[in-house]
């Protein structure tokens, strides 16, 4: 801030006595505000934008969040189906391991009880 020649000493004058008056004058606060009592800070701006960018911000992390647990269930439902397969091939494995055992067993009784059958 620049502060401007006077163009005369007379006007030089003036603006001394103005400054000089201007400091005896008591201040130009309210008088609340000379008590301690200031009034309530006003918002800048819309309320309601802030507002909204809060809850867009909300939206966003709660639809991250969302996000992330599908794709957490997606892989763990993967997972299972991998692991049902697994049993599934398991259990046909040992059924036909037991069914191979069941003919022999068969066959094994039908030679005995062909042998017993010749002894009497």
């Amino acid at each position: 801030m620049t502060a401007e020649r006077p163009n005369s000493v007379s006007e030089g004058a003036a603006n001394a006595s103005q400054r000089q008056a201007s400091r005896d004058q008591p201040s130009q606060r309210p008088a609340a505000a000379a008590a301690g009592q200031y009034a309530p800070i006003q918002p800048r701006g819309d309320p309601n934008e802030h507002r909204q960018a809060m809850v867009e911000e909300q939206e966003l992390e709660n639809n991250q969040i969302l996000s992330e647990r599908r794709r957490r269930n997606t892989q763990a439902a993967a997972r299972m189906r991998d692991r049902q397969r697994e049993r599934e091939r398991s259990l046909i494995l040992r059924r036909d391991e037991l069914m191979t055992r069941m003919k022999q067993l068969e066959a094994e009784l039908t030679t005995i009880r062909a042998q017993r059958q010749q002894q009497e």
